[in-house]
């Protein structure tokens, strides 16, 4: 039923901390593993194929997984739900926002919660690799595209992309087969009045249409057009922003609710938010549940799948080295990464 479904997002947006990788890991473990509503292997390859594309990857596999149960309203109620209650939490931020003073206190109480945050993402490669964890091709790959990824020399959607498409060409150099490839364009457009809203929108519609990554990767993008091109910010009222969505439950990208706000204020932060999310969701609800099923009916995707995942475990692996760094050292962490491991 679409109301459970809102109703377990909505829980999911409102205590989900960790980002995006958290977030889709605890999807997986509700519904494929504990309620059984999804099949892994294709969650597992929706995920793969969305870590490739543009747009904040866990709201694009919320809103895929309830298209997936209950078509568009799904979509839209999973989307919704997601979003929702850190959206309300970025208002009232932006809306208190000269008096949180106390902020180094607040960002203390939420960066103690990280700690678990790096088990959680490890049960989530653990659930990713299980199919493959006597693969011997899988874990070279795994670590040569994870080593590429540390050293920042290939991009991290091109690894995943190009390390399925490398599979597929040595499996038909192999068998002499032929495959088709399909292209999909999506249209893009946007409307407004106020040049300042409009341009907000403009931005925020192209980040979340066109820069490629984990939420994170969006910023750089925001900060350049923001603060540097149309000066609407300082920075250091930006750099709050993308630390309240850190601290926050829900989708880190949430932080664009309240640059909006600090902008253009209720207007602003809608504004923004629909923004960019309005790409994923048409991505997510148009042609991608073609292509999904299209995919299941080639016989190169297994070797597709299995290159691409590989290059996704390995990335995720440098992913969780980067994010815990400076607790390395902290014997808490690795209790706390063993406690975890153990459920």
């Amino acid at each position: 039923m679409s109301h459970k479904l809102l109703k377990y997002f909505l829980k999911l947006g409102t205590t989900g901390f960790g980002g995006p990788l958290a977030l889709i890991q605890q999807m997986r473990l509700d519904l494929v593993e504990a309620e059984k509503l999804i099949d892994p292997t294709e969650f597992d390859q929706a995920f793969t194929l969305i870590k490739a594309m543009p747009g904040p990857i866990a709201f694009q596999m919320a809103v895929h997984c309830g298209h997936k149960l209950f078509g568009f309203w799904g979509a839209f109620f999973a989307g919704f739900g997601l979003i929702f209650p850190a959206f309300l939490m970025m208002i009232l931020m932006g809306i208190f926002y000269s008096q949180l003073v106390v902020l180094g206190s607040i960002k203390d109480f939420f960066v103690g919660m990280q700690y678990a945050v790096a088990a959680v993402i490890l049960l989530g490669i653990k659930g990713f690799a299980r199919s493959y964890r006597k693969n011997y091709l899988f874990w070279i790959i795994a670590f040569v595209t994870g080593l590429l990824f540390f050293l920042k020399l290939v991009p991290e959607s091109l690894l995943i992309v190009g390390s399925g498409l490398i599979l597929v060409l040595a499996d038909i150099f192999k068998n002499q087969q032929r495959t088709q490839i399909i292209s999909v364009a999506a249209p893009m457009f946007f409307i407004g009045y106020d040049e300042k809203l409009l341009i907000l929108f403009k931005t925020c519609f192209t980040a979340g249409a066109l820069v490629f990554g984990t939420g994170l990767a969006v910023f750089p993008f925001l900060q350049a057009q923001l603060v540097e091109q149309y000066m609407f910010l300082p920075i250091s009222v930006f750099n709050d922003g993308v630390t309240f969505g850190q601290m926050t439950p829900g989708p880190v990208t949430i932080s664009t609710t309240f640059l909006g706000f600090q902008i253009s204020g209720i207007q602003g932060a809608f504004v923004a938010t629909i923004g960019l999310l309005l790409p994923p969701f048409f991505h997510m609800t148009t042609w991608f549940p073609k292509a999904m099923k299209w995919m299941s009916r080639q016989s190169w995707i297994p070797q597709f799948i299995l290159g691409s995942t590989a290059a996704v475990v390995g990335c995720l692996l440098v992913t969780v080295y980067r994010m815990n760094m400076a607790e390395l050292h902290l014997p808490i962490f690795w209790i706390i990464l063993i406690v975890f491991q153990s459920f």
